[in-house]
């Protein structure tokens, strides 16, 4: 029997068609951790810290030994109706039975998300936050910090914003004016940013504010979701949730451009970094998405929480160890783990609470 040639073309497209889905699909799936498997192990001690709803980012100040939280209710928020107790935390950690103290300073339509700090060279630290206002628009705050005996202060200095922070999500600054950003995603809708997640779709990017302006400097990314410097600020690492690898640029300290030069494949789905003293690089991580999508829309339904270590040799990030794994008992869908001391501060964009952890 002669087969028509158009019935061949329209079974190979078919075929084709088929095979695409399925790769998609597959892609899908395989990013959001639907195939992987979480074991709990952590060799420490973990104490449970109330005090703070939604905090997604800790910075620490190694030196006064003092931990800055971003602290969120994002199921308040998405009701309409902020907290009065979204703010800025500080946390003595050093300090036995330490608990978070709200700081004053901050602007009355204050939303934190990712945060960072700096050091300069005579002392003085400065706190960079990124705020999601209620009317939609987001900006970065900057404030001057003074800590004495444990205690911190906040002084607001500035606050930059603009239309090209879409959807800012992770800060890292470069000195008390100059900073990168994140935007997790290109879109400001919710089918947009709908579609950038399910279908794994790069756009969005990263920007430098040099101290005047705003500049895009990297593009083509899928759901950045932290962003941290290197010790001597020649790289910048920025973790991307669904490809699960975490990026490293090397950055032009006189333009601010970047050059990416490492590809870390992570099998997780990556938040936020942080740099210790030691230049390791520590990445908080949800490893499953859709458990971690129940999560944010049912708190009794928990999702599982990874924490890494990054070694780093000359500046590159080498290798990955999985320090801290918990199927969400003890914390659930962690964002951020941040080391100093011997401690290993953990916390969660969607929980009520941190882990103080003492590393073995």
């Amino acid at each position: 029997m002669k087969i028509d040639p158009w019935h061949r073309i329209a079974a190979t497209a078919g075929a084709v068609v088929l095979v695409a889905v399925i790769a998609g699909a597959y892609r899908m799936l395989d990013s959001h951790g639907v195939f992987t498997a979480v074991k709990p192990d952590f060799a420490g001690i973990c104490r449970t810290v109330h005090g703070v709803v939604g905090p997604e980012d800790i910075d620490i100040d190694g030196e006064d030994k003092v931990a800055f939280i971003s602290a969120t209710d994002r199921r308040a928020r998405r009701k309409g109706k902020p907290s009065r107790q979204d703010g800025l935390y500080s946390y003595a950690y050093a300090q036995p039975g330490a608990v978070p103290v709200r700081l004053s300073g901050t602007p009355a339509d204050f939303h934190p998300h990712g945060i960072s700090l700096y050091r300069g060279a005579d002392g003085t630290l400065t706190l960079m936050a990124i705020n999601h206002r209620m009317d939609k628009t987001n900006t970065v705050d900057i404030f001057s910090v003074e800590i004495a005996g444990g205690t911190a202060k906040l002084e607001e200095v500035g606050s930059i914003g603009g239309r090209i922070l879409s959807s800012p999500n992770a800060v890292a600054a470069v000195d008390e004016d100059r900073f990168y950003v994140v935007n997790d995603h290109a879109s400001k809708t919710g089918l947009g940013r709908w579609l950038d997640d399910n279908l794994v779709l790069p756009r969005a990017n990263i920007l430098y504010f040099d101290g005047i302006k705003f500049m895009e400097v990297a593009n083509g990314l899928n759901f950045p979701n932290g962003a941290a410097l290197s010790s001597d600020g020649h790289y910048l690492y920025v973790p991307e949730a669904y490809p699960r690898v975490l990026l490293t640029f090397e950055r032009n300290p006189l333009s601010g451009q970047l050059q990416q030069v490492n590809t870390l494949p992570i099998a997780s789905n990556l938040d936020d970094a942080d740099v210790a003293a030691d230049g390791s690089v520590w990445v908080g991580s949800h490893p499953k998405a859709y458990a971690m999508a129940q999560f944010r829309n049912d708190p009794s339904k928990l999702a599982p929480s990874e924490i890494f270590r990054i070694s780093v040799k000359d500046g590159i990030p080498q290798a990955a160890t999985l320090v801290y794994a918990n199927m969400g008992e003890e914390i659930s869908g962690s964002s951020v783990g941040a080391a100093a001391d011997g401690h290993l501060l953990i916390g969660s964009p969607y929980g009520d609470k941190i882990l103080d952890c003492k590393l073995p």
